[in-house]
């Protein structure tokens, strides 16, 4: 079983003048996605009393929801996610909820996606879990956003916060945003034994692991209607299949394809394959590149 943790979320969509409410962050849409290529899941995550009305939703997809922490005294983490013409995007936090504590994290499954969203858990923690699980991967972009008064999403970090971050994980998914792209073959150097993913939007993404890169571009596979949570798919999808030991190479493959299907629906809501995941498979690597 995989666990996915961080905070589930509701997000205000806004696109093409159109607006709309769904339930994210990476406990829902890995949930939802991976349940249907046959990926046990468990969501680990802690919400306000306003998530009720999706906790249907996971029910109803036979998905765990014991480990979805209801509490009072905050509202759920909730960002209004505004995509422009050009496929960029703008953050906005609207609330958030408490952070993870240690009391949070007890009987975890042996392989975990970190998925945070708002630094709702910090390298303390981090530490923590490695040491109780068999393999860990992190997707860094919950801990490098920064908010201004008005809620809008910038990031700052360093590369030791970074490396800091490397080293307590097995993979670690990275984005554009959030590393600079020179400094990604001085970190890879430094940690040959770890598998990092660079993503960079409609370019496709990165491998890197034992001084080796592979490339794939994901642009014009599918005709994409939402690419919110793609980013959550794959660092989840990936940490599944690193840690029942698949060749490295067809994961990020695999892994790709499954976050490529996921944007042909609006929100957690679409439905996937096997055929659909393999044509967009097939359709990858052919355009496989070792760099």
């Amino acid at each position: 079983m995989l666990g996915i943790l961080g905070h589930a979320a509701i997000d205000v969509i806004r696109k093409e003048g159109m607006s709309w409410k769904s339930p994210g962050g990476a406990p829902t849409y890995c949930s939802f996605y991976l349940k249907q290529v046959s990926i046990d899941v468990m969501p680990i995550s802690i919400v306000g009393r306003d998530f009720i009305t999706y906790i249907k939703d996971y029910e109803e997809r036979k998905i765990p929801t014991q480990r979805i922490k209801i509490i009072d005294g905050c509202s759920t983490t909730s960002y209004e996610i505004t995509y422009f013409s050009d496929g960029s995007r703008r953050l906005r936090l609207l609330s958030r909820c408490r952070d993870f504590m240690i009391e949070d994290l007890y009987d975890l499954p042996n392989a975990i996606a970190v998925n945070p969203i708002a630094r709702e858990l910090n390298l303390d923690l981090l530490r923590y879990i490695r040491r109780q699980v068999s393999f860990l991967g992190v997707d860094i972009q919950g801990f490098t956003r920064v908010f201004d008064d008005k809620g809008y999403v910038s990031i700052s970090t360093s590369i030791d916060y970074i490396t800091e971050i490397i080293k307590n994980a097995d993979l670690v998914k990275m984005s554009i945003d959030d590393v600079q792209i020179e400094h990604i073959d001085a970190i890879a150097n430094k940690f040959p034994n770890k598998v990092l993913v660079l993503t960079m939007g409609v370019r496709g993404s990165i491998l890197i692991h034992d001084n080796k890169k592979f490339m794939v571009s994901t642009n014009n596979i599918i005709n994409a209607v939402d690419t919110t949570g793609a980013g959550d798919v794959l660092t989840c999808t990936l940490t599944h299949m690193l840690s029942k030991g698949e060749d490295k190479v067809w994961s990020f493959i695999y892994s790709n394809a499954v976050a490529v299907a996921k944007t042909t629906g609006r929100g957690p809501y679409g439905t996937i394959d096997n055929h659909l995941i393999a044509l967009i498979a097939d359709k990858l690597m052919s355009r496989l590149i070792q760099a």
